[in-house]
């Protein structure tokens, strides 16, 4: 009889020590630093715990051997938020403040669940009401609402995140699965939303309209080189009007693109609408000899990108000379991966002279130069120097 309760609290207390993760740490300066380490460690208890899980694939081939292969299943990199966690302070010894901090996975594992479940149901109490925005033609508050759901969802998708380093996901409670079928329903829906684009002398003019008819406080974006320049909401006639002077923000001549200003996390912006607009300026400028003092892949960027911008360069003697001088500061970040160039750049013909600084980022000192010329403001150089050949 002694023998079986023996045999039962040993079993009771190895099923308690599975569930169980803790951490012990000491500090030399004071208690809170003590729990602090003993906190992280317990983190990297939890995270280690699913790193070193593998999944064993056995094949066969047409011989009938039989081989294994290894390979690893998961690796958390995020951080993890340790719930229901308890630190015990442990006797000073030899001036060392001492923590051990623990944890029950499977209380915390419980925890994680209630709050995956609570913030599912927060986003099926906004699915309807999002689905009602739409159909009612009221993107202004859909755009609202779009944005508290996707803000649950990050909420839920940080909760997963944690309690996959406990246990293994089960399909139901994936995202994918948690978010139904909304956003193939939004995507759908804003396939149905038409837009129009009418370049004026004296504007840029966007009409949006939907199965209803024109759409009111739809929001527009204008962007070029991946930078927004401008944006506007449309009227009750469904008009967003640009004016030249923010189309050609960056550029004199060249492209922009109208396109939905809906920054969406989890509905998939190629299904937006968008326009590209071609334009020019209703200046001419002369035709210059281009000479540069500077790398030669910097110079061919900042000429290609002065002929783009409506200011024609060639080499070629017997014209109008502007010259570039080009100097560059390269640094490259800790993991020698990206390189951040600054570039200033002085342009000059005749008279006419212009000092500016750019900045850009690329893989290499190449790449980095050539992005930060064409990061100088072309309407500025355009504008100068359009002067200077006449």
């Amino acid at each position: 009889m002694n023998k079986l309760i023996v045999a039962v609290l040993l079993a009771l207390a190895t099923m308690a020590s599975a569930a169980t993760v803790s951490y012990t740490a000491v500090s030399k300066k004071s208690q809170k630093e003590a729990d602090q380490l003993a906190m992280d460690g317990l983190a990297k208890q939890l995270r280690s715990r699913v790193e070193s899980e593998f999944a064993v694939t056995k094949t066969e081939d047409a011989a009938g051997n039989i081989s294994e292969s290894v390979l690893s299943k998961k690796k958390v990199s995020t951080d993890i938020v340790i719930k229901g966690a308890k630190i015990i302070h442990g006797p000073k010894q030899d001036g060392m403040f001492q923590a051990t901090a623990s944890v029950d996975t499977e209380q915390m594992a419980s925890k994680i669940r209630v709050d995956l479940a609570a913030v599912q149901d927060k986003m099926k109490e906004l699915d309807p009401i999002i689905r009602k925005d739409i159909l009612n033609g009221d993107y202004r508050k859909m755009t609202t609402d779009m944005i508290a759901f996707e803000k649950l969802a990050d909420e839920y998708a940080f909760n997963l995140e944690n309690l996959s380093c406990l246990q293994k996901i089960p399909p139901e409670l994936k995202l994918e699965t948690a978010m139904g079928k909304l956003v193939d329903f939004v995507v759908t829906n804003l396939s149905t939303v038409k837009m129009e684009t009418d370049l004026t002398s004296e504007a840029l003019m966007v009409t949006i309209t939907d199965v209803a008819g024109p759409v009111e406080a739809f929001p527009i974006a204008l962007t070029q080189d991946n930078k927004d320049l401008a944006h506007e909401k449309t009227n009750a006639s469904g008009e967003a009007v640009f004016s030249l002077a923010q189309v050609k923000k960056r550029k004199p001549t060249g492209e922009v693109t109208v396109h939905a200003d809906l920054n969406f996390k989890y509905v998939r912006t190629a299904n937006f609408i968008t326009q590209t607009v071609s334009y020019a300026s209703d200046k001419s400028s002369c035709t210059f000899q281009f000479v540069c003092d500077g790398p030669a892949e910097a110079c061919g960027a900042l000429q290609k990108y002065l002929n783009d911008s409506g200011l024609p360069t060639l080499d070629k003697p017997g014209l109008p000379k502007l010259s570039a001088k080009l100097t560059f500061s390269d640094k490259f970040n800790s993991g020698k991966t990206l390189c951040t160039s600054r570039v200033t750049a002085t342009l000059e013909s005749g008279k006419v002279q212009l000092t500016e600084n750019a900045q850009g980022v690329g893989r290499d000192a190449d790449a980095a130069q050539s992005k930060a010329v064409q990061k100088l403001p072309a309407t500025k150089i355009f504008d100068a120097f359009t002067k200077a050949c006449k």
